[in-house]
């Protein structure tokens, strides 16, 4: 999978921007603040349905416009893909392949995979369960489709669950509400637990090559034993908390470094090289599933290694596109001079 071409008109600080990357590196290089990030988020929304640090789609529009587009080709193995997103003031966001309009973010997934790492994803780490949560769910969801369905479904019934238990409802209304909950919980726990069971070896791999192998990395998807069980277990502090208080929406992935936690024990740089082995997993799991390479997105990334590191990780992505913001260039890949939203030169 490569992207070939990248237009932006009207998104953030981007009246209009087009790109053509190579099939290698591409390095978006130039001072903070001048419209690099930007430029990976338009490529992440392509992929996802949805920016990384938008609440609102409208968030993303530029200031004074009302309308924002983002057009994505890429060249896969049986073809060309074409995404075109429209954003805007006071309207749904309009989402095209190849032309023909889709109703479901769920139609967008899979067609383009990207991979997103910044110095921000040692929240996947060192921050709240929801980050790890998060993580989880991006990822199965590019690679199946039921699974973001599941997820789907699983979070209105949880949101309805929840309104019940605000409104004083009976345990007989309450019932109703776990069957359906259950049954969505157990398609989100599996297919997390197969997930993280298929994409430990790579991430030991990973971290083996960036570390040297002078450490060894583990990872635990912690849920429940048993959600049906222990959803009724719970029933009685769930209407005394008004709220439910077990299930996939409070599960966590756990990070070990030498058998202990790397969000407690761990070191900055542990942290720092534990987020990334694993997004460097990602590369390989998805390409090995899908038979696709995905996109490495990488946000100023080279400002938080030293040049040792820089260079082991320029050596596991050779063989992927990857598009790096930089404030200096390095002297590898297309470089893209970036200023006030626009390409000054290349």
């Amino acid at each position: 999978m490569q992207i070939t071409n990248l237009t932006v008109d009207n998104f953030r600080n981007h009246t209009h921007t087009t790109l053509q990357l190579s099939a290698g590196v591409n390095v978006l290089v130039g001072p903070n603040a001048q419209g690099k990030t930007n430029l990976l988020e338009a490529i992440y929304l392509s992929c996802v349905g949805r920016g990384w640090r938008a609440v609102r789609d409208s968030e993303m529009v530029q200031f004074g416009q009302e309308r924002a587009l983002v057009q994505v080709v890429a060249e896969k193995r049986f073809g060309k893909v074409d995404i075109a997103i429209q954003l805007g003031l006071g309207m749904k966001k309009s989402i095209s392949i190849n032309r023909i309009p889709i109703t479901k973010v769920a139609e967008l997934m899979g067609q383009i995979n990207c991979i997103f790492f910044s110095p921000d994803e040692l929240k996947l780490v060192k921050e709240a369960p929801a980050d790890r949560r998060r993580f989880m769910n991006i990822d199965i969801s590019q690679i199946d489709k039921s699974y973001f369905y599941a997820l789907a479904r699983y979070n209105k019934i949880l949101q309805q669950r929840n309104a019940s238990l605000k409104n004083n409802c009976t345990e007989r209304e309450l019932s109703v509400w776990d069957l359906q909950l259950i049954k969505q919980g157990e398609i989100l726990i599996q297919k997390r637990q197969a997930f993280i069971q298929k994409l430990t070896p790579y991430v030991i791999e990973k971290h083996r090559a960036l570390t040297g192998g002078k450490e060894t990395i583990a990872l635990t998807y912690e849920t429940c034993a048993n959600f049906e069980q222990d959803l009724q277990q719970a029933r009685e502090k769930d209407l005394r908390l008004r709220t439910t208080t077990v299930g996939p929406h409070r599960d966590d992935l756990a990070i070990l470094i030498d058998g202990k936690d790397v969000r407690v024990y761990g070191s900055q740089g542990q942290q720092r090289t534990a987020a990334l082995s694993i997004k460097l997993a990602e590369l390989d799991l998805f390409a090995d599933l899908t038979g696709e390479t995905p996109i490495l997105l990488l946000d100023d990334v080279f400002s938080e290694l030293d040049s040792s590191r820089q260079a082991r990780l320029l050596t596991a992505v050779a063989n992927h596109q990857v598009v790096i913001t930089a404030t200096d260039a390095p002297s590898v890949g297309k470089i893209f001079h970036i200023k006030n939203g626009q390409i000054v030169s290349q």
